[in-house]
Protein backbone atom coordinates (compact mmCIF):
# COMPACT_ATOMS: atom_id res chain seq x y z
CA UNK A 1 0.00 0.00 0.00
CA UNK A 2 2.79 2.80 1.09
CA UNK A 3 4.49 1.73 -2.26
CA UNK A 4 1.56 2.20 -4.56
CA UNK A 5 1.19 5.59 -2.86
CA UNK A 6 4.60 6.51 -3.19
CA UNK A 7 4.17 5.48 -7.02
CA UNK A 8 1.41 7.43 -7.09
CA UNK A 9 3.24 11.02 -5.78
CA UNK A 10 5.92 10.60 -8.29
CA UNK A 11 4.30 10.07 -10.91
CA UNK A 12 4.80 6.89 -13.71
CA UNK A 13 3.57 5.96 -17.23
CA UNK A 14 2.54 2.54 -18.60
CA UNK A 15 4.02 2.30 -22.01
CA UNK A 16 4.91 -0.24 -24.59
CA UNK A 17 8.13 -1.03 -26.13
CA UNK A 18 8.93 -2.16 -29.37
CA UNK A 19 12.37 -2.62 -31.19
CA UNK A 20 14.44 -5.10 -32.71
CA UNK A 21 15.79 -6.02 -29.11
CA UNK A 22 13.68 -5.33 -26.46
CA UNK A 23 15.36 -7.92 -24.38
CA UNK A 24 18.19 -5.93 -24.02
CA UNK A 25 16.33 -2.67 -23.09
CA UNK A 26 14.85 -4.62 -20.09
CA UNK A 27 18.00 -6.01 -19.31
CA UNK A 28 20.06 -2.65 -19.23
CA UNK A 29 17.21 -1.26 -17.14
CA UNK A 30 17.84 -3.85 -14.56
CA UNK A 31 21.71 -3.40 -14.42
CA UNK A 32 20.82 0.26 -14.00
CA UNK A 33 18.41 -0.22 -11.54
CA UNK A 34 15.62 1.40 -13.48
CA UNK A 35 12.71 0.34 -12.05
CA UNK A 36 9.85 -1.21 -14.30
CA UNK A 37 6.44 -3.23 -13.18
CA UNK A 38 3.62 -5.19 -14.12
CA UNK A 39 5.55 -6.16 -17.30
CA UNK A 40 3.57 -8.28 -19.78
CA UNK A 41 4.40 -9.19 -23.30
CA UNK A 42 1.99 -7.57 -26.27
CA UNK A 43 1.69 -9.71 -28.97
CA UNK A 44 0.03 -7.48 -31.07
CA UNK A 45 2.88 -4.89 -31.19
CA UNK A 46 5.69 -7.72 -31.08
CA UNK A 47 7.09 -5.89 -27.82
CA UNK A 48 6.07 -5.73 -23.69
CA UNK A 49 3.81 -3.75 -21.61
CA UNK A 50 5.09 -1.90 -18.62
CA UNK A 51 4.77 0.49 -16.23
CA UNK A 52 7.74 2.89 -15.22
CA UNK A 53 8.24 5.97 -12.95
CA UNK A 54 8.95 9.29 -14.52
CA UNK A 55 12.48 9.67 -13.10
CA UNK A 56 13.18 6.31 -14.67
CA UNK A 57 11.69 7.22 -18.13
CA UNK A 58 14.04 10.10 -18.20
CA UNK A 59 17.08 7.99 -17.07
CA UNK A 60 15.84 5.45 -19.91
CA UNK A 61 16.24 7.58 -23.49
CA UNK A 62 19.94 6.73 -23.88
CA UNK A 63 19.08 2.57 -23.18
CA UNK A 64 16.41 3.37 -26.27
CA UNK A 65 18.82 4.62 -28.74
CA UNK A 66 21.36 2.08 -27.69
CA UNK A 67 18.83 -0.52 -28.04
CA UNK A 68 17.20 0.72 -31.20
CA UNK A 69 14.02 0.53 -29.94
CA UNK A 70 10.98 2.39 -28.95
CA UNK A 71 8.37 3.57 -26.44
CA UNK A 72 4.68 4.81 -27.04
CA UNK A 73 3.39 6.30 -23.96
CA UNK A 74 -0.61 4.68 -23.45
CA UNK A 75 -1.23 6.34 -19.77
CA UNK A 76 0.17 9.12 -18.04
CA UNK A 77 -0.51 8.66 -14.22
CA UNK A 78 -0.02 9.86 -11.13
CA UNK A 79 -0.09 13.13 -8.92
CA UNK A 80 2.20 15.57 -10.75
CA UNK A 81 0.14 14.92 -14.30
CA UNK A 82 -3.46 15.42 -12.16
CA UNK A 83 -2.33 18.67 -10.94
CA UNK A 84 -0.87 19.48 -14.31
CA UNK A 85 -4.05 18.59 -15.90
CA UNK A 86 -6.09 20.76 -13.75
CA UNK A 87 -3.82 23.63 -12.84
CA UNK A 88 -5.53 26.65 -14.05
CA UNK A 89 -9.14 25.42 -12.01
CA UNK A 90 -7.47 27.24 -8.44
CA UNK A 91 -10.48 26.88 -6.41
CA UNK A 92 -10.32 23.40 -7.22
CA UNK A 93 -6.59 23.12 -6.15
CA UNK A 94 -7.35 25.08 -2.73
CA UNK A 95 -10.60 22.17 -2.14
CA UNK A 96 -7.82 19.49 -2.76
CA UNK A 97 -5.55 21.40 -0.30
CA UNK A 98 -8.15 21.92 2.15
CA UNK A 99 -9.62 18.11 2.33
CA UNK A 100 -5.76 17.21 2.72
CA UNK A 101 -5.60 18.96 5.51
CA UNK A 102 -8.86 18.03 6.83
CA UNK A 103 -7.96 14.27 6.48
CA UNK A 104 -4.53 14.90 8.14
CA UNK A 105 -6.69 16.99 11.22
CA UNK A 106 -8.75 13.76 11.48
CA UNK A 107 -6.47 10.96 11.76
CA UNK A 108 -4.96 12.90 15.02
CA UNK A 109 -8.51 11.43 16.72
CA UNK A 110 -9.76 7.85 17.71
CA UNK A 111 -13.09 7.10 15.38
CA UNK A 112 -13.73 3.37 16.18
CA UNK A 113 -13.38 1.87 19.30
CA UNK A 114 -13.90 -2.24 18.83
CA UNK A 115 -14.36 -4.14 21.99
CA UNK A 116 -13.58 -7.69 22.07
CA UNK A 117 -14.05 -10.83 24.66
CA UNK A 118 -17.27 -9.62 26.69
CA UNK A 119 -19.28 -11.72 28.37
CA UNK A 120 -20.61 -10.75 31.54
CA UNK A 121 -19.49 -7.07 30.67
CA UNK A 122 -21.55 -5.52 27.43
CA UNK A 123 -19.44 -3.44 24.70
CA UNK A 124 -21.93 -0.78 25.70
CA UNK A 125 -20.53 -0.52 29.40
CA UNK A 126 -16.73 -0.69 28.07
CA UNK A 127 -17.78 2.33 25.66
CA UNK A 128 -19.75 4.26 28.55
CA UNK A 129 -17.10 3.87 30.78
CA UNK A 130 -14.27 5.04 28.36
CA UNK A 131 -16.55 8.06 27.78
CA UNK A 132 -16.36 8.52 31.79
CA UNK A 133 -12.95 8.51 31.24
CA UNK A 134 -12.34 10.93 28.62
CA UNK A 135 -11.24 8.08 25.98
CA UNK A 136 -14.00 7.81 24.18
CA UNK A 137 -14.74 8.56 20.39
CA UNK A 138 -13.44 11.91 18.65
CA UNK A 139 -10.70 12.00 21.63
CA UNK A 140 -6.75 12.95 20.55
CA UNK A 141 -4.45 10.33 20.38
CA UNK A 142 -2.31 11.76 21.79
CA UNK A 143 -4.17 11.73 25.04
CA UNK A 144 -4.47 7.92 24.97
CA UNK A 145 -2.54 5.67 27.43
CA UNK A 146 -3.13 2.10 26.95
CA UNK A 147 -1.32 1.22 29.56
CA UNK A 148 -3.83 3.60 31.94
CA UNK A 149 -6.09 2.40 30.42
CA UNK A 150 -5.37 -1.24 30.92
CA UNK A 151 -4.71 -0.69 34.62
CA UNK A 152 -8.00 1.30 35.30
CA UNK A 153 -9.86 -1.71 33.43
CA UNK A 154 -8.68 -3.97 35.75
CA UNK A 155 -9.04 -1.82 39.37
CA UNK A 156 -12.66 -0.92 38.04
CA UNK A 157 -14.13 -4.24 36.96
CA UNK A 158 -13.24 -6.93 39.25
CA UNK A 159 -14.34 -9.59 36.72
CA UNK A 160 -12.01 -8.79 34.17
CA UNK A 161 -8.44 -10.96 34.45
CA UNK A 162 -6.76 -9.63 31.48
CA UNK A 163 -7.15 -6.84 29.41
CA UNK A 164 -4.79 -5.41 26.21
CA UNK A 165 -5.83 -1.77 24.83
CA UNK A 166 -3.88 -1.09 21.28
CA UNK A 167 -4.12 1.97 19.41
CA UNK A 168 -3.63 1.89 15.75
CA UNK A 169 -4.25 4.72 13.15
CA UNK A 170 -7.89 6.00 14.30
CA UNK A 171 -8.82 2.65 15.70
CA UNK A 172 -8.87 1.74 19.60
CA UNK A 173 -9.05 -1.74 20.04
CA UNK A 174 -10.03 -3.41 23.91
CA UNK A 175 -9.60 -7.18 24.10
CA UNK A 176 -10.72 -8.34 27.43
CA UNK A 177 -10.35 -12.01 28.94
CA UNK A 178 -12.81 -11.96 32.10
CA UNK A 179 -12.76 -14.36 35.16
CA UNK A 180 -14.72 -17.68 36.03
CA UNK A 181 -17.87 -16.96 38.02
CA UNK A 182 -17.50 -16.73 41.52
CA UNK A 183 -18.91 -20.34 42.08
CA UNK A 184 -16.29 -21.85 39.71
CA UNK A 185 -13.45 -20.49 40.94
CA UNK A 186 -11.68 -21.58 43.99
CA UNK A 187 -9.14 -18.91 45.33
CA UNK A 188 -6.30 -20.67 47.94
CA UNK A 189 -6.04 -19.04 51.29
CA UNK A 190 -3.04 -17.63 51.64
CA UNK A 191 -2.52 -18.78 55.17
CA UNK A 192 -4.22 -20.38 58.25
CA UNK A 193 -5.82 -24.27 58.85
CA UNK A 194 -8.53 -24.92 55.80
CA UNK A 195 -9.84 -28.43 54.85
CA UNK A 196 -11.33 -29.42 51.27
CA UNK A 197 -14.06 -30.22 51.62
CA UNK A 198 -17.09 -31.41 49.12
CA UNK A 199 -19.21 -28.46 47.73
CA UNK A 200 -22.14 -31.62 46.94
CA UNK A 201 -22.93 -35.12 46.53
CA UNK A 202 -20.77 -36.92 44.17
CA UNK A 203 -18.58 -39.92 43.76
CA UNK A 204 -15.26 -39.08 43.72
CA UNK A 205 -13.30 -39.94 40.22
CA UNK A 206 -9.72 -38.67 40.63
CA UNK A 207 -7.94 -36.94 43.73
CA UNK A 208 -4.58 -35.29 43.48
CA UNK A 209 -3.07 -34.10 46.94
CA UNK A 210 -0.70 -31.15 47.09
CA UNK A 211 -0.72 -30.74 50.38
CA UNK A 212 -2.77 -31.92 53.40
CA UNK A 213 -3.83 -35.24 54.38
CA UNK A 214 -6.65 -37.14 52.12
CA UNK A 215 -9.42 -38.65 53.69
CA UNK A 216 -10.55 -40.23 50.68
CA UNK A 217 -9.63 -42.09 47.56
CA UNK A 218 -10.90 -42.64 44.40
CA UNK A 219 -14.69 -44.53 44.05
CA UNK A 220 -15.46 -43.15 47.59
CA UNK A 221 -18.83 -41.99 47.92
CA UNK A 222 -18.94 -38.35 49.75
CA UNK A 223 -21.98 -36.41 50.87
CA UNK A 224 -21.77 -32.10 50.54
CA UNK A 225 -19.33 -31.20 53.47
CA UNK A 226 -17.41 -34.07 53.95
CA UNK A 227 -13.39 -33.43 54.32
CA UNK A 228 -11.65 -34.23 51.34
CA UNK A 229 -7.92 -33.29 52.00
CA UNK A 230 -7.05 -32.26 55.73
CA UNK A 231 -5.22 -29.33 56.48
CA UNK A 232 -4.53 -31.20 59.75
CA UNK A 233 -0.67 -32.83 59.62
CA UNK A 234 -0.05 -36.23 62.19
CA UNK A 235 3.37 -35.82 63.80
CA UNK A 236 3.78 -38.65 65.13
CA UNK A 237 6.00 -40.14 68.01
CA UNK A 238 8.92 -43.00 68.46
CA UNK A 239 5.74 -45.21 69.38
CA UNK A 240 3.71 -44.29 66.49
CA UNK A 241 1.27 -42.52 68.38
CA UNK A 242 -0.20 -38.61 67.45
CA UNK A 243 2.51 -36.37 69.26
CA UNK A 244 1.07 -33.16 67.87
CA UNK A 245 -0.23 -31.70 64.50
CA UNK A 246 0.54 -29.18 62.11
CA UNK A 247 -1.94 -27.18 60.33
CA UNK A 248 -1.46 -25.89 57.01
CA UNK A 249 -4.10 -24.72 54.06
CA UNK A 250 -4.82 -28.08 51.99
CA UNK A 251 -4.38 -28.29 48.48
CA UNK A 252 -5.14 -30.60 45.76
CA UNK A 253 -7.50 -31.18 42.65
CA UNK A 254 -10.34 -33.55 43.49
CA UNK A 255 -12.32 -34.40 40.73
CA UNK A 256 -16.39 -35.58 41.37
CA UNK A 257 -18.85 -37.62 39.26
CA UNK A 258 -22.41 -36.25 39.88
CA UNK A 259 -25.57 -36.52 38.71
CA UNK A 260 -27.39 -32.82 36.26
CA UNK A 261 -30.80 -33.47 35.32
CA UNK A 262 -32.42 -31.06 32.61
CA UNK A 263 -36.56 -30.67 31.98
CA UNK A 264 -37.91 -28.19 29.66
CA UNK A 265 -41.59 -28.14 28.19
CA UNK A 266 -43.00 -25.74 25.62
CA UNK A 267 -46.78 -26.06 24.23
CA UNK A 268 -46.90 -27.18 20.68
CA UNK A 269 -49.40 -23.92 19.28
CA UNK A 270 -47.58 -20.92 18.69
CA UNK A 271 -47.96 -17.79 16.83
CA UNK A 272 -45.83 -17.98 13.84
CA UNK A 273 -44.05 -15.19 12.14
CA UNK A 274 -45.36 -14.71 8.48
CA UNK A 275 -43.35 -12.35 6.31
CA UNK A 276 -45.78 -10.48 4.16
CA UNK A 277 -43.34 -9.23 1.42
CA UNK A 278 -43.34 -5.26 2.23
CA UNK A 279 -39.85 -4.02 2.44
CA UNK A 280 -38.35 -1.36 2.69
CA UNK A 281 -34.51 0.69 2.94
CA UNK A 282 -33.71 4.16 4.44
CA UNK A 283 -30.06 6.00 4.29
CA UNK A 284 -28.59 8.28 7.08
CA UNK A 285 -25.83 9.80 6.55
CA UNK A 286 -23.46 10.79 10.08
CA UNK A 287 -20.69 13.24 9.21
CA UNK A 288 -19.57 13.47 13.20
CA UNK A 289 -22.36 14.17 15.69
CA UNK A 290 -24.97 15.60 12.39
CA UNK A 291 -27.39 12.83 11.00
CA UNK A 292 -28.56 13.64 7.17
CA UNK A 293 -31.20 11.22 6.03
CA UNK A 294 -30.94 10.37 2.77
CA UNK A 295 -34.58 10.56 0.69
CA UNK A 296 -37.82 10.04 2.28
CA UNK A 297 -38.99 7.47 4.55
CA UNK A 298 -41.27 5.32 3.80
CA UNK A 299 -44.38 5.00 6.18
CA UNK A 300 -43.75 2.46 8.64
CA UNK A 301 -45.61 -0.88 9.20
CA UNK A 302 -47.63 -2.20 12.06
CA UNK A 303 -45.18 -4.92 12.73
CA UNK A 304 -41.94 -5.44 11.10
CA UNK A 305 -38.27 -6.67 11.54
CA UNK A 306 -35.55 -3.89 11.51
CA UNK A 307 -31.81 -4.49 10.69
CA UNK A 308 -29.47 -1.56 10.79
CA UNK A 309 -26.54 -1.29 9.39
CA UNK A 310 -23.64 0.67 10.18
CA UNK A 311 -21.08 1.14 7.31
CA UNK A 312 -18.04 3.81 8.70
CA UNK A 313 -15.63 5.62 6.03
CA UNK A 314 -12.43 3.56 5.98
CA UNK A 315 -9.94 5.21 3.87
CA UNK A 316 -7.16 2.76 4.69
CA UNK A 317 -6.49 -0.30 7.02
CA UNK A 318 -7.20 1.09 10.37
CA UNK A 319 -7.84 4.75 9.03
CA UNK A 320 -11.56 5.36 10.20
CA UNK A 321 -12.89 9.07 9.93
CA UNK A 322 -16.13 10.35 11.64
CA UNK A 323 -18.22 9.18 8.20
CA UNK A 324 -20.80 6.46 8.64
CA UNK A 325 -23.83 5.22 6.45
CA UNK A 326 -26.74 4.01 8.55
CA UNK A 327 -28.75 1.37 6.10
CA UNK A 328 -32.13 0.99 8.16
CA UNK A 329 -34.02 -2.13 5.83
CA UNK A 330 -37.20 -3.16 7.34
CA UNK A 331 -39.39 -6.41 6.67
CA UNK A 332 -43.18 -6.01 7.32
CA UNK A 333 -45.18 -9.19 8.81
CA UNK A 334 -47.78 -10.72 10.71
CA UNK A 335 -48.69 -13.52 13.13
CA UNK A 336 -50.22 -16.39 12.24
CA UNK A 337 -51.09 -19.72 14.75
CA UNK A 338 -49.87 -22.76 14.13
CA UNK A 339 -48.77 -25.85 15.63
CA UNK A 340 -45.16 -27.36 15.53
CA UNK A 341 -45.48 -31.01 13.86
CA UNK A 342 -43.82 -33.84 15.57
CA UNK A 343 -40.71 -33.58 14.04
CA UNK A 344 -40.56 -29.56 14.69
CA UNK A 345 -41.39 -30.34 18.51
CA UNK A 346 -38.74 -32.71 18.83
CA UNK A 347 -35.87 -30.41 16.90
CA UNK A 348 -36.71 -27.54 19.26
CA UNK A 349 -36.15 -29.46 22.67
CA UNK A 350 -33.17 -30.90 21.05
CA UNK A 351 -31.61 -27.26 20.75
CA UNK A 352 -32.54 -26.60 24.27
CA UNK A 353 -30.75 -30.22 25.20
CA UNK A 354 -28.01 -29.30 23.07
CA UNK A 355 -27.32 -25.64 24.30
CA UNK A 356 -27.45 -27.30 27.78
CA UNK A 357 -24.52 -29.73 26.88
CA UNK A 358 -22.88 -27.01 25.60
CA UNK A 359 -22.26 -25.09 28.52
CA UNK A 360 -20.30 -28.40 29.76
CA UNK A 361 -18.40 -28.72 26.73
CA UNK A 362 -17.15 -24.56 26.68
CA UNK A 363 -15.82 -25.03 30.63
CA UNK A 364 -14.31 -28.58 29.59
CA UNK A 365 -15.99 -30.94 31.89
CA UNK A 366 -16.25 -34.25 30.68
CA UNK A 367 -19.75 -35.89 30.26
CA UNK A 368 -19.16 -39.53 31.15
CA UNK A 369 -23.24 -40.66 30.72
CA UNK A 370 -25.73 -38.84 29.14
CA UNK A 371 -29.91 -39.97 29.07
CA UNK A 372 -32.39 -37.90 27.23
CA UNK A 373 -35.87 -39.01 26.65
CA UNK A 374 -38.66 -36.71 24.49
CA UNK A 375 -42.77 -36.40 25.04
CA UNK A 376 -44.82 -35.29 22.63
CA UNK A 377 -49.12 -35.34 22.95
CA UNK A 378 -51.68 -33.13 21.32
CA UNK A 379 -51.25 -30.04 22.91
CA UNK A 380 -47.36 -30.26 25.06
CA UNK A 381 -43.24 -31.28 24.28
CA UNK A 382 -41.46 -32.47 27.48
CA UNK A 383 -38.07 -33.01 27.20
CA UNK A 384 -36.60 -34.34 30.06
CA UNK A 385 -32.42 -35.69 30.57
CA UNK A 386 -29.59 -36.76 32.69
CA UNK A 387 -26.06 -36.83 32.27
CA UNK A 388 -23.14 -37.81 34.49
CA UNK A 389 -20.07 -35.56 34.70
CA UNK A 390 -16.72 -35.32 36.60
CA UNK A 391 -16.56 -31.76 37.91
CA UNK A 392 -14.31 -29.99 41.06
CA UNK A 393 -15.87 -30.80 43.88
CA UNK A 394 -13.56 -28.72 46.46
CA UNK A 395 -13.92 -25.78 48.74
CA UNK A 396 -12.29 -24.72 51.45
CA UNK A 397 -13.28 -24.32 55.13
CA UNK A 398 -11.70 -24.02 58.35
CA UNK A 399 -9.71 -27.13 60.06
CA UNK A 400 -11.05 -27.98 63.40
CA UNK A 401 -8.33 -28.06 65.38
CA UNK A 402 -7.87 -30.58 68.34
CA UNK A 403 -5.67 -29.17 71.35
CA UNK A 404 -3.64 -33.32 72.77
CA UNK A 405 -4.03 -33.44 76.76
CA UNK A 406 -0.50 -32.83 78.69
CA UNK A 407 1.28 -35.68 79.51
CA UNK A 408 1.52 -36.40 83.50
CA UNK A 409 4.45 -37.72 85.50
CA UNK A 410 3.18 -41.00 85.74
CA UNK A 411 2.44 -41.22 82.43
CA UNK A 412 5.70 -40.58 81.34
CA UNK A 413 6.81 -43.18 83.53
CA UNK A 414 4.78 -45.85 83.12
CA UNK A 415 6.12 -44.68 79.30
Amino acid sequence: MLLSMLKFVQGFLQVTLTGSSPERFLNLCIRRNILIWNLCPNKEAGGFDFCISLKGFRASKELLKKTHTTVKIRKKCGLPFFLHRYRARKLFAIGILLCVLLLWNCSKYVWKIEVNGTSELSQDMILSWLEQKDNGFGTKKNRIDCAAIEADLRSDFDVIAWTSVKLEGTKLTVDIQENLPEDEVQKLPEEGAWDLVASEDATIASIYTRQGTPRVEKGSVVSKGSILISGRLDIMDDNGEVANYRYVVSDGDVMGTVMRTYESSFPRAYQKKVYTGAESTSYMLQLGSIRIPLGKEKAGYSACETTVTDRQLELLPDLYLPVHLYVTNRKAYVYQSATYTKTEAEALAKEGWDAFLEKFAQKGIPIIVKNVKIETDETNCVIRGSIQAEVPIGKYAPTERIVLPEKTVSDEISE
